[in-house]
């Protein structure tokens, strides 16, 4: 029991109210797209939360904060919104894992972040926010009739 006392608090890893707070905000926003993708790409749900979970625990430990891991969230609004095959999400997890990788180990990823203006970046996230938008009126809200608008709107 010490050394798992001595490895917290000699580690960047801490567990306070903050950290508990930030976990509800990151819940929050993973959540729905988890789920989302799990309904829209008819992938196993046991496979898709034990593996969030572990990687988030994981670059927990490494980095000392959980991950937001944006390029995934960007893709889970791609794959809920053009409804794609969870085979092809799949491969295109395993290979944005690769080019970070590769990116992070060579030190380019900074010199990529530093070359992409925000408005890029800002215009991406916009952009996919639409995209998954005008899915939920197009398709969810209306079958739900009035009530569907309701819950929207709130």
């Amino acid at each position: 029991m010490n050394a798992i006392k001595l490895f917290f608090t000699n580690s960047k890893i801490r567990f306070d109210r903050n950290e508990f707070s930030g976990s509800f905000g990151d819940i929050g926003t993973d959540l729905p797209l988890i789920v989302g993708m799990i309904l829209a790409c008819k992938l196993d749900v046991a496979s898709v939360m034990i593996m969030f979970g572990l990687m988030q625990i994981l670059t927990g430990i490494i980095y000392g904060i959980p991950m937001p891991v944006q390029p995934l969230k960007a893709m889970a609004v791609i794959m809920i919104s053009k409804k794609l095959n969870g085979n092809l999400l799949y491969g295109a997890g395993f290979a944005i894992s690769i080019i970070m990788l590769f990116l992070s180990l060579t030190g380019l990823l900074n010199r990529v972040a530093k070359a992409i203006p925000k408005s890029v970046t800002r215009g991406i996230q916009f952009g996919l926010g639409v995209s998954l938008a005008t899915l939920a009126l197009k398709d969810y809200v209306q079958s739900d009739a009035i009530a569907g608008y309701f819950f929207a709107f709130c």
